[in-house]
């Protein structure tokens, strides 16, 4: 019987993790609420942290008064926590680059920084998005714009910017193919995701590792697009049956995108998956979610939510390219294009999405082989006994 948690490694809450040498110089690309909150956590955990910001402005505010001028406003920043519009300042001898930009802008800051790093250094993206145009998960385009000389990866979970930077206790997933024992560069990706790990403790992070970067990227991807049609759902009145039913089509969803581009739907049962999907489908904290309420309200439109970017709306149309190429029909998605290019009214995109189709969501249950029949033999004293049979599906108890 498979592990049901194979590719999973989340770290025993009660044992002391493995001591590595501590990273001591790490930069984080985009100074956004996540970003800061992820340069803050790693700066709080020990690491000497450097932030870019595309803003001279924001990039002096951080630096020198530890304070976001836009976001984050009520958290002060940690002390020693560098900010930098340059570049090159940013990346020089940095073990560990995330980068925290849209996935608009993921390309192009991916290929302004690749002749700026070290061969071998760590970079993660920490964006949840799907490319316009190509279809293509941000670990993808890491590894085309830098030539696939570097450890790439992703980290994402269930985490609000305002509690990651403030250090409260947030479990994330950082997937990474290196991570997997057969890789050649698997003791490289481990030392470095070793540091990472004890140190990011400090600031209240514990990390879960996968070598899955497919199901750790659709898992956050599409759940930007559940939160905003479960939105949806709230401002139309529809109540938590209705809510919890789109939750399921998702999950359903997100199973059979996983298992397309051959990712594991394990994986969907971590942080990147259900977790950061309750999060941001049950909170009106997420950007995804408000969107979703200000299309479902009456009037409601897209351009009601033009000043406050959700990646959820800009996947939801780039993730046609992958449901063409793999022949699928995502519901939720599918949904939700209906509504933002308005050619079905709110109320009637829900509604199909939960009561049509429903043959579609269940698999089908592969039906168990039934065991050998028992066949009586003759023990001692002439008693009929019965000897037992291995079962042919190979289950064993100790």
């Amino acid at each position: 019987m498979p592990d049901m948690f194979q590719g999973l490694d989340p770290i025993p809450l009660a044992s002391e993790p493995p001591r590595h040498p501590p990273l001591t110089c790490a930069a984080v690309l985009g100074a956004g609420a996540w970003g800061t909150a992820l340069a803050s956590a790693l700066q709080r955990g020990g690491i000497p942290t450097w932030l870019w910001a595309r803003r001279p402005e924001v990039a002096e505010a951080i630096h020198n008064r530890n304070h976001h001028p836009h976001c984050l406003p009520q958290i002060d920043l940690p002390s020693g926590l560098g900010a930098t519009h340059d570049l090159a300042h940013a990346l020089h001898g940095a073990q560990l680059v995330i980068l925290a930009v849209p996935s608009a802008a993921t390309r192009d800051t991916a290929r302004k920084a690749a002749g700026l790093m070290t061969p071998g250094t760590v970079v993660l993206t920490a964006s949840k998005g799907i490319e316009q145009g190509s279809g293509a998960l941000m670990t993808r385009v890491l590894d085309e714009e830098l030539g696939k000389v570097m450890l790439t990866g992703s980290i994402g979970g269930p985490s609000f910017a305002d509690e990651v930077a403030s250090g409260k206790s947030t479990l994330l997933t950082l997937a990474m193919p290196a991570l997997a024992r057969n890789h050649a560069q698997y003791r490289d990706a481990q030392r470095v995701t070793g540091s990472l790990m004890q140190q990011l403790a400090r600031a209240g992070v514990t990390l879960e590792l996968t070598p899955d970067v497919i199901g750790a990227q659709v898992g956050g991807a599409l759940k930007n697009m559940i939160a905003i049609a479960c939105g949806m759902a709230t401002a139309q009145g529809m109540g938590e049956n209705a809510r919890a039913g789109i939750v399921t089509r998702g999950l359903d969803d997100m199973r059979r995108l996983t298992l397309a581009m051959g990712g594991r739907v394990e994986t969907l049962l971590g942080c990147s998956g259900v977790g950061d999907l309750f999060l941001t489908a049950g909170s009106e904290q997420s950007r995804n979610t408000r969107l979703g309420m200000r299309l479902g309200r009456p009037g409601g439109s897209a351009l009601d939510a033009a000043g406050e970017l959700a990646e959820g709306a800009v996947s939801v149309m780039s993730v046609q390219i992958l449901e063409r190429e793999f022949g699928l029909r995502l519901n939720v998605a599918a949904a939700v294009r209906d509504v933002l290019q308005q050619r079905v009214p709110v109320e009637q995109a829900l509604q199909r999405l939960l009561h049509d189709n429903a043959r579609s969501v269940v698999a089908p249950v592969a039906r168990m082989p039934r065991p050998r029949s028992l066949k009586p033999g003759t023990g001692r004293g002439g008693s009929e006994t019965t000897r037992p049979v291995t079962q042919p599906w190979g289950l064993s108890y100790a």
